[in-house]
């Protein structure tokens, strides 16, 4: 859902803390810097057992203290990212719930000065630590090994086997704030912290989670972690979360851990709970070794839905033999009709399909056929026909022409599910003569958007229609949807010689403007075309929340060398959002123009307007969607603005008709944009009010493609998702079957609760 886009400080204006010599933020600095040498050697093994926590974390909530500080002030701060108006007052009183809060708007604003930061990790109140070690996690890149030593020395203040873990909790922080950082030395500590904690649960589980966070970040472990993963999932007790890293990333194994890596994936997947399905992940990096054991959770009915999709998407990385399993085993999955089909089996059905090679179905042909033409109830509900239209379809894509009988037949709805079966159908083939024209057709599908945005794509894949190219792209550049310019504008970045109508591709080396090409150059007025149309777009007024679409516009001019181009690029660099100029840095490097520097953070003249109206408490919204009763209860605890803005987004009727676009069975479901594309929002931009918690089944984040460019999509997580911890704003709790939805699912009416 994101890349948080980088973000470095404004210049700062003169401060209380800034003219001081010997102020108490950088006494305390000096303090941190002077102990984590020793403390890091004393976590690595160096020294003797860990110490007991030095200052005692303040239990009291928030509700309970009398604060000394407007907190409205800090709320502006943060909503404006102005470090600036956060004041020595704030990071030094005597409350607490002032300096958490403090805290907390520095761990979002993210300035280019850590040394606040740095000082509230000797803070005596856990949560005002939990916030100082997120903010360094989240900041690290600039300042890896400072950053590492502080969290590492701060780490070992702290024993795990005393405490209880909370949402907001300083060890908890502390640990994946190390996860972060991803260096060799934060490795090792999370390792050694590990190997001497791991039967202190919950927090074995967030060291367990940091160490895949740095596997993901440097693409493998050292051979020493990877045991000590293995050793904290054997146990005693087993440690299912220790198995979540063999999921994320290729770790590196050698042949006695594979070994011992598969016999503990076996036990685990015998165990029921929440972490079995890490137990399934883990089983894919055996190789085909794994495949027998992912076909029975595949098959297996003690097994959960998320699970047996899990195994399916599994066995589907696995080929040949993983797919030939998979297969095989398909046709034990097909109900006898489309009414005996639960919203479990379906998913299962289409993560099973969709893992299956097109055009090469093999021994899952009969299967798939029987899938194709799945009988449906003459009065069978428009709900239930789109429904099976969907699986039908699926399966008529993997093994049909484009213009045969299960093509034409196979939807039994809107149309749109055989549409974008027809498009995977065409993928297979050459696009000329009448493949040709019924491509280009559905590029220029007014209804719905993703088909028209799934038929220009197909560019990509297809030199042999490069000729029709310009016309193609030239005229989706000029939609009003949002998404279909923005894949438009993809291809265009990652195949710049379509601009030019089927002539040879063009030398790497951007051209500054179209006149560069010979007056007698056969592509010349094909790239005229595509030219004017990426200046139209370009130069259109887009809402603000457009941050995606605007920034692929940027590098498409760049990648087939639009005059004018850098032009377009430095501008954005005035943006006042972080994830649109990091993408213009990275255009305008790509431009070879190494002066341009886009790394000044360009700062808001006002909050936005929630601040101070925030909801005081949580509400609780109610979506009548096709599939189920779907409920969110949105609180303000952690991200006020943004629960704020999406409650009244509900109230205002924004969601009605709203298509739930993104649902992965057993993992996620997603909604919010008008577009059903995952493009578009509200018009407007929030400020991100991500926090170091934990995302669960059916907790509800903010989505992203970016830090700060959160507007009104969100999703529901369906399972433990340690990926998603501290990258989105965590906004509420779900109830409802969202398992139950399908791609393509409608809000019918959102009643928001008194």
């Amino acid at each position: 859902m994101s890349t948080r886009g980088a973000l470095c400080g404004p210049p700062r204006a003169p401060s209380e803390r800034d003219d001081r010599s010997d102020s108490p933020l950088r006494q305390a600095r000096r303090s941190v810097a002077a102990w984590a040498p020793a403390a890091l050697a004393l976590l690595l093994g160096v020294a003797g057992c860990s110490h007991k926590e030095a200052r005692q974390p303040h239990d009291a909530p928030d509700a309970q203290l009398a604060p000394s500080h407007d907190f409205a002030d800090l709320e502006r701060a943060e909503d404006m990212r102005r470090a600036q108006d956060i004041s020595d007052s704030v990071l030094t009183s005597d409350d607490p719930a002032t300096r958490r809060r403090g805290a907390r708007a520095l761990a979002r604003i993210l300035d280019a000065d850590d040394a606040p930061l740095l000082s509230m990790l000797a803070d005596e109140d856990d949560e005002t630590v939990a916030w100082a070690a997120y903010g360094l996690g989240e900041s690290c890149r600039d300042q890896q090994d400072a950053h590492v030593r502080a969290l590492a020395a701060r780490l070992v203040s702290f024993d795990a086997s005393d405490r209880q873990a909370r949402p907001v909790d300083a060890l908890r922080s502390l640990l994946r704030a190390l996860g972060r950082c991803a260096n060799f030395a934060a490795e090792r500590t999370l390792a050694a912290w590990l190997a001497r904690h791991r039967e202190s649960t919950p927090f074995a589980e967030e060291a367990a989670y940091a160490l895949a966070d740095v596997g993901v970040a440097r693409g493998s472990l050292v051979s020493e972690t990877v045991d000590v993963l293995l050793d904290a999932a054997q146990g005693p007790p087993p440690l299912g979360a220790a198995l979540y890293a063999f999921g994320r990333t290729d770790v590196g194994l050698g042949d006695r851990q594979k070994k011992r890596l598969g016999q503990l994936a076996r036990d685990a997947v015998t165990r029921s709970g929440a972490y079995r399905i890490f137990a399934v992940r883990a089983l894919a990096r055996l190789g085909v070794d794994g495949v027998g054991d992912l076909t029975k959770v595949l098959t297996g009915p003690e097994h959960t839905p998320a699970e047996r999709a899990e195994a399916a998407r599994a066995l589907a990385k696995l080929d040949p033999t993983g797919i030939a399993a998979m297969e095989e085993a398909l046709g034990s999955l097909i109900p006898p009709a489309a009414d005996s089909l639960s919203s479990g089996a379906m998913g299962i059905l289409l993560a099973a399909i969709q893992g299956i090679p097109a055009g090469g179905a093999g021994s899952a042909d009969a299967a798939l056929r029987a899938l194709a033409s799945l009988p449906v109830a003459e009065d069978a509900s428009a709900v239930e026909r789109g429904r099976a239209s969907v699986l039908r379809c699926g399966a008529a894509a993997k093994f049909a022409a484009w213009d045969s009988e299960p093509a034409r037949a196979c939807d039994l709805a809107d149309g749109i599910a055989g549409k974008l079966a027809r498009l995977e159908m065409l993928d297979r083939t050459d696009l000329r003569g009448a493949s040709r024209e019924a491509w280009v057709s559905l590029t220029r599908a007014a209804e719905p958007v993703r088909v028209r945005e799934a038929a220009v794509a197909l560019l990509q894949r297809h030199p042999e229609a490069s000729d029709v190219a310009p016309a193609v792209l030239s005229e989706a550049l000029g939609a009003s949807q949002p998404g279909v310019v923005a894949i438009a504008a993809e291809v265009l970045n990652a195949h710049p010689e379509r601009a030019l109508g089927g002539a040879a591709p063009r030398r790497a080396a951007p051209r500054s403007s179209p006149g560069s090409l010979p007056a007698d150059h056969p592509s010349r007025e094909p790239f005229a075309r595509v030219a004017d149309a990426l200046r139209t777009a370009l130069a259109r007024t887009w809402p603000e929340d457009r941050v995606e679409p605007t920034a692929d516009l940027i590098d498409a001019s760049i990648a087939v060398g639009l005059g004018g181009a850098r032009a377009f690029a430095r501008a954005a660099c005035e943006s006042a959002n972080p994830s649109l100029r990091a993408r213009a840095a990275r255009a305008l490097e790509r431009a070879g123009d190494a002066a341009a520097s886009c790394r000044t953070a360009i700062l808001r003249d006002r909050p936005a307007p929630e601040v101070g109206h925030c909801l005081s408490k949580p509400v609780r919204v109610v979506f009548e969607a096709d599939s189920a009763r779907l409920g969110l209860r949105f609180d303000p605890v952690l991200a006020p603005v943004e629960a704020t803005h999406l409650v009244a987004l509900a109230r205002s009727g924004f969601y009605d008709g709203a298509t739930l676009h993104r649902p992965v069975p057993g993992t996620i479901a997603q909604l919010g944009d008008p577009d059903g594309d995952g493009y578009g929002g509200s018009g407007r931009l929030m400020r991100s009010e991500t926090s170091p918690v934990a995302f669960g089944p059916l907790d509800v984040g903010v989505a992203l493609s970016g830090r700060d460019t959160g507007s009104s999509q969100f999703f529901v997580a369906l399972t433990r998702a340690p990926n998603l911890d501290g990258r989105y704003p965590w906004v509420g709790r779900a109830d409802g079957d969202w398992e139950a939805i399908v791609d393509g699912d409608v809000v019918r009416s959102v009643r928001v609760e008194p």
